[in-house]
């Protein structure tokens, strides 16, 4: 059980860590995620049915691999493209969100993973408190999301305009 508790523990925590310590937008991590949850809900059966033809396995063969794959590479690539996005006291308020990215990944992961997985995961207490608690992730972490995005990537008009107009004067 405890093995299935330190899975459980590394499914929420390395996204976290990841895009603390990369010093990835949190907010965009957790809105991708969501955007991967939502190529899983739509896609996942047509590109599933595609993949097990081009590769000659059964579509239950590829099916958990491909919804996998779905959820966590808009993530993955997230933390990419925006690695280094978070700079000085953003990243305090970045933690909350990053937070929330890892809870929400536990969530939407381990439904995915194979059922003897998914029953020893179930077993360990910790998971009944993180299900139950999944509407206040959500809820919680999409409003940590937006909030962070408000209040760090503000469009200053005054200054750019006063920028544009200065450099104007020089030519």
């Amino acid at each position: 059980m405890t093995s299935y508790l330190a899975i459980l523990a590394a499914i929420a925590a390395v996204p976290a860590l990841a895009v603390l310590l990369l010093r990835v937008n949190g907010a965009i991590a957790f809105m991708s995620l969501c955007l991967g949850s939502v190529l899983v809900t739509y896609t996942a059966s047509d590109v599933n049915t595609v993949l097990s033809s081009l590769m000659g396995k059964g579509p239950l063969y590829t099916d958990q691999w491909v919804q996998l794959g779905l959820l966590t590479v808009p993530f993955f690539l997230s933390l990419l493209f925006t690695k280094g996005s978070v700079k000085g006291a953003k990243a305090i308020t970045n933690f909350l969100p990053a937070v929330a990215s890892g809870l929400l990944c536990a969530l939407l992961v381990v439904p995915l993973l194979n059922a003897a997985m998914q029953r020893q995961i179930h077993s360990v207490p910790i998971w009944h408190q993180l299900d139950n608690a999944q509407t206040a992730i959500i809820i919680g972490g999409a409003l940590f999301s937006l909030l962070f995005l408000l209040f760090t990537h503000r469009h200053r008009g005054g200054e750019e305009e006063g920028k544009k107009k200065h450099g104007k004067h020089k030519e």
